[in-house]
């Protein structure tokens, strides 16, 4: 059976320890805490002003260049191979290779809920800064309304920051993240499910980016021309076919599809 991070939440939530978190705004946020440091992996957390869950954050190396861990974070087709605990990520609309909206459902052991959020990615580099920018938060969209049986999240807001390293062949990577889960989920319990949350995607990123190759993807990103300026193009950029970007329809009434093979959560809306 799939591993979920939120088993930890299983027996006080039984228990009924329940301590409502309401919605928020992003505050003023505190200073920086190591909280754990192994596999070459680092994350800190800190506290966020108006909110009882921290924001966290992990950084550390993966060895392929920027284009390639872009093309990873572009295709929505094959995320749940590295988003260990998504049991959906569906494409519902894009604007070029910068700019998308998707759909992510998080699955939760009975009796816990699925939780899910419309996200909006956008894509940006900065020159100055030899970086690029994924900035990522929550919104709605009028063809994936809340479904039935899943807690919606009233808020998620996060990045992916990339550095060229090791002359652009390798990526120093930054992946940080503030969400509420909604329901009503022990915040403190939220607090250390979520700092796996960074280690987990980074670790998983350098395992991703050497499963799948996107060369003709790679090879556009790096010809583009602010890319140019501070990435050098590297070899063995062959062109072949990108990953298909055609939106998938939205779901009818009732909940949204889970892939085929995946187990089905139940549960009231914890």
């Amino acid at each position: 059976m799939k591993r979920r991070t939120v088993l930890g939440l299983l027996g006080l939530t039984l228990l009924g320890y329940l301590s409502p978190v309401m919605a928020f705004e992003h505050g003023a946020a505190g200073p920086w805490e190591m909280v754990r440091n192994d596999g070459g992996i680092e994350v800190h957390r800190r506290t966020v002003a108006g909110s009882p869950l921290h924001e966290f954050q992990g950084t550390g190396m993966i060895e392929a260049p920027i284009p390639a861990v872009l093309a990873v974070l572009d295709d929505a087709e094959h995320r749940l191979e590295w988003m260990k605990e998504a049991v959906a990520q569906t494409l519902i609309s894009r604007n070029g290779d910068r700019e998308q909206t998707f759909y992510s459902r998080t699955g939760a052991p009975w009796p816990v809920s699925d939780r899910d959020a419309v996200i909006h990615a956008v894509t940006t580099v900065d020159v100055k800064a030899k970086m690029v920018r994924v900035e990522m938060n929550s919104t709605e969209h009028p063809s994936w309304p809340p479904q039935k049986g899943v807690v919606r999240m009233p808020h998620l807001c996060g990045h992916w920051y990339l550095w060229p390293s090791n002359g652009g062949k390798w990526t120093r990577a930054e992946y940080q993240v503030h969400a509420d889960p909604g329901g009503s989920l022990p915040s403190s319990i939220i607090n250390m499910v979520s700092k796996k949350i960074p280690h987990s995607s980074i670790a998983e990123m350098q395992k991703q980016v050497t499963r799948r190759k996107y060369p003709e993807f790679e090879a556009k990103i790096a010809q583009m021309p602010e890319y140019k300026q501070f990435l050098p193009l590297l070899p063995g950029m062959a062109v072949s076919p990108a990953p298909s970007s055609t939106p998938a329809p939205a779901p009818s009434t009732g909940v949204s599809p889970i892939p085929s093979g995946t187990p089905k959560a139940s549960g009231g809306n914890q």
